[in-house]
C-alpha cells in the first residue's frame, strides 16, 4: 500500500493540535472548576472533532479506495451525528432546557447512529457511491509543490442529502436556542458570547451550505476546516467572554415565580439579570443590564457592603414619604475552584414583621408601667394600714386585728400576683435553649417548699425553647400550688411525656409534666382551677395557676390537669419542642420567606 501527501493533510493536522489542545484544557477545567453538563457537551464536541481529523487525514493520505470509502463511511454514520448531537447537547444543556436532555433523547441519537450503521453494512453505498480513484494536482501552496495525487470520485446519495438537513435542523435550532438566550437573558454585557458561539455554529451550517448549493468545488474540502472553527469559537465563548462563570440560573423561576427582589452580578459588580419585583423596587431603566451595582441600587442608602461582603442584614428605604424594610442576603456565586464569579442578592420585605413587633414592644410597655402604677398606687394605703395595725397590735391582742393583719398580708401577695400576672401575659418575643432538668432544680430553690421533696426524672442532656425565667417561674407556681393544696408535705415529680425523649413524631406527645403524690384535684374542678382568683386552699390568691396558664399560652403551648399515677394532680404541658427542632423550624421559615 502507498501514501500520499494531500494539500489539506497539513491543514487537518493543525486542526487536529488545536482541537485536541482544547480537550486537553477542557478536561481540566471540567476537573478542577467544576463538571457543569454545557463543559462535558463540549468536551465532547471537541473528540468527536479530533476522531474526524484523524479520520480526514487517513482517508487523505491512503491511496486504496476500499480504505477511503470505509473511512468516509464511518464519517457520515458515527461522526456527523455526533457533531450535531453535541452541538444540540450544549445548546439545550446552557439554556437549561434539560428536559430534553434524557434517557429518551440519548436513545434517539444512539438509534440513529445504529440504524445508519446497520443500513451501511448491508448496503456500503446506501448514503455514498464512488466511481474510483481521480487524479488531481500537482499544486503549489505558499511556496510548497504537491505533486499529483489521487481522490475517490464520492456520488452523494439521497440518505445523504438527508442526513444532511437533519442535521441542519439540530444545528439551526441550537443556534437559535443559544443567541435567544443570550440576546434576551443577558444583554450587550454578554454579547460576545453570542457572537462567539453564532460563529461556532454558523461556521458549520455556512461552509456546507455552499457545499450543498453547489457554489464551492467539491475538491474544495472546507467542511473539515469549519470543525475548527468552530472548536475555536466555542473555546472562546467558554474561556475568553466566560460563559461559564456566572452560570445560569433558572430564569423562568427567577422572573415568574419569585415575589422578592432577586439581582445577580458578576465579579465587576454588573447587574447581570434580575426578576420584576427588583426592577420595580428600584424603578429601573431600559438599559439595567450592565448597569453597576451602586446606581442599580442607588434609592437604597449605602448598599456597596450588600455586594462586597457575603452576609445578612436588615435596610430601610424611604419611598415616596412612606419606609420599608427590607431583610438583605448577600450570596457568592463561585465556580468549580472557589473563585467568586458573581453575586445573588435577594431582598425580603419585613415592613409589616417590623410594625407587629413594634407594636407588641408598646403594648408590653404601657402593660408594664400600667401594672407598675397600680401596683405602687395600691402598695402606700396598704403600707400604711399594716402599719396603724401593728401599732394598735402593741396595744391590744385582739383577734379582729390579726384576722385584719392576715386579710392585708393576703392582700400584698394578691398585689404581687397580679403584677406578675399582667407581665407573664406579655408575648414573648424570642425564646433560647434552655435545660429542662436544671430548670426544674433552679425553681425548687426559689420555692418556699422545703418540707417537700423534688424528683426529676428528667435527661440531663434535653433542652427546649423557651424563656428561661418564664419557664423557672411555670415550675415555681406549680411547686407552690402543690404544697399549698395538700395539709402534709407531698414528693413533686418532674418528667418527660412519652417515651423519655422530647419527640415530635407522629402519635407521640411533646411535652412535660409536674405531678404529685398529694390528695389530687376533683375531676369537676379541671376546667375552673386556671381561672384567675380560683383557689381551693385557704389564704391563697387563686393567680398561682392562672399565672402558669398564661406563661404556657405565651410560649404556644397547652396545659392540662388530670390525675397522677399516686393519686395527687398531675400537670402536662405539650407543644413543647426541643432547642434543636426549633431551630430546624426557624431555618425553614426563613428558607421559605
Amino acid at each position: 500500500m502507498t501514501f500520499q501527501l494531500q494539500p489539506e493533510v497539513p491543514v487537518f493536522v493543525g486542526i487536529l493540535l488545536v482541537a485536541a489542545s482544547l480537550l486537553v484544557y477542557s478536561l481540566r477545567q471540567y476537573h478542577r472548576r467544576g463538571r457543569t453538563p454545557e463543559l462535558r457537551a463540549f468536551i465532547v464536541l471537541l473528540f468527536v472533532i479530533c476522531v474526524w481529523q484523524l479520520t480526514a487525514i487517513f482517508i487523505n493520505v491512503v491511496t486504496v479506495p476500499a480504505l477511503i470509502f470505509a473511512g468516509n463511511n464511518f464519517g457520515n454514520v458515527v461522526l456527523v451525528p455526533g457533531l450535531f448531537y453535541s452541538v444540540a447537547w450544549f445548546a439545550l444543556a446552557y439554556t437549561e432546557n434539560t428536559r430534553w436532555v434524557n434517557r429518551w433523547t440519548a436513545g434517539v441519537a444512539v438509534a440513529t447512529i445504529g440504524v445508519l450503521a446497520t443500513a451501511v453494512l448491508f448496503n456500503p453505498t446506501v448514503m455514498i457511491a464512488h466511481d474510483g480513484l481521480t487524479t488531481q494536482g500537482p499544486m503549489t501552496i505558499a511556496g510548497v509543490t504537491f505533486s499529483e495525487w489521487v481522490v475517490l470520485d464520492l456520488t452523494l446519495k439521497p440518505a445523504f442529502r438527508g442526513l444532511q438537513l437533519y442535521g441542519y435542523v439540530l444545528m439551526i435550532g441550537s443556534g437559535g436556542v443559544v443567541v435567544r438566550y443570550l440576546l434576551a437573558n443577558r444583554g450587550d454585557i454578554y454579547r460576545g458570547q453570542a457572537v462567539a458561539l453564532a460563529v461556532g455554529i454558523g461556521a458549520i451550517l455556512g461552509v456546507n451550505s455552499l457545499l450543498f448549493a453547489g457554489l464551492l468545488p467539491p475538491e474544495w474540502n472546507l467542511t473539515h476546516v469549519s470543525f475548527g472553527v468552530t472548536a475555536v469559537a466555542f473555546a472562546v465563548a467558554i474561556f475568553r467572554y466566560r460563559l461559564l462563570a456566572v452560570a445560569p440560573i433558572g430564569r423562568k423561576q427567577l422572573v415568574e415565580q419569585l415575589a422578592d427582589p432577586v439581582v445577580m452580578l458578576d465579579d465587576h459588580q454588573r447587574v447581570v439579570d434580575c426578576n420584576p419585583a427588583a426592577r420595580t423596587l428600584v424603578d429601573a431603566p431600559a438599559g439595567w443590564r450592565g448597569m453597576a451595582a451602586r446606581k442599580f441600587f442607588a434609592p437604597f442608602p449605602d448598599p456597596v457592603g450588600w455586594f462586597t461582603t457575603a452576609g445578612s442584614g436588615e435596610i430601610t428605604l424611604s419611598k415616596a414619604g412612606t419606609e420599608r424594610t427590607f431583610t438583605v442576603d448577600s450570596m457568592p456565586i463561585e465556580d468549580g475552584t472557589n473563585t467568586q464569579t458573581g453575586q445573588l442578592i435577594r431582598l425580603h420585605e419585613i415592613t409589616e414583621r417590623k410594625a407587629r413587633e413594634q407594636q407588641l414592644r408598646e403594648q408590653n410597655e404601657h402593660l408594664d408601667e400600667f401594672a407598675s402604677i397600680v401596683s405602687h398606687d395600691l402598695r402606700s394605703p396598704l403600707n400604711v394600714a399594716k402599719g396603724r395595725l401593728k401599732i394598735a397590735g402593741w396595744a391590744s391582742d385582739s383577734e379582729e386585728i390579726e384576722d385584719a393583719q392576715a386579710a392585708l398580708t393576703r392582700m400584698e401577695s394578691m398585689i404581687d400576683d397580679l403584677l406578675t400576672m399582667a407581665r407573664t401575659s406579655q408575648t414573648i418575643d424570642a425564646t433560647e435553649p434552655v435545660g429542662l432538668a436544671a430548670a426544674a432544680r433552679t425553681a425548687w430553690t426559689y420555692s418556699d417548699v422545703d418540707e417537700c421533696t423534688l424528683r426529676v426524672s428528667v435527661p440531663a442532656d434535653i433542652e427546649i425553647a423557651a424563656d428561661r425565667d418564664r419557664l423557672v417561674q411555670v415550675f415555681e407556681n406549680l411547686y407552690v400550688n402543690a404544697a399549698e393544696h395538700n395539709e402534709t408535705p407531698v414528693t413533686v415529680r418532674v418528667g418527660v411525656l412519652g417515651d423519655g425523649e422530647l419527640a415530635s413524631d407522629a402519635g407521640q406527645r411533646s411535652g412535660f409534666y409536674v405531678a404529685d403524690d398529694g390528695t389530687g384535684i376533683d375531676a369537676t374542678n379541671h376546667d375552673d382551677v386556671f381561672e384567675s382568683g380560683y383557689t381551693a386552699a385557704s389564704g391563697g390568691t387563686g393567680f398561682g395557676l392562672a399565672i402558669v396558664q398564661d406563661t404556657v399560652t405565651a410560649h404556644n403551648w397547652e396545659i392540662t390537669v388530670t390525675d397522677s399515677s399516686d393519686g395527687g394532680a398531675r400537670f402536662e404541658i405539650t407543644g413543647v419542642r426541643s432547642a434543636a427542632d426549633d431551630k430546624a423550624q426557624i431555618e425553614r421559615e426563613v428558607s421559605q420567606e
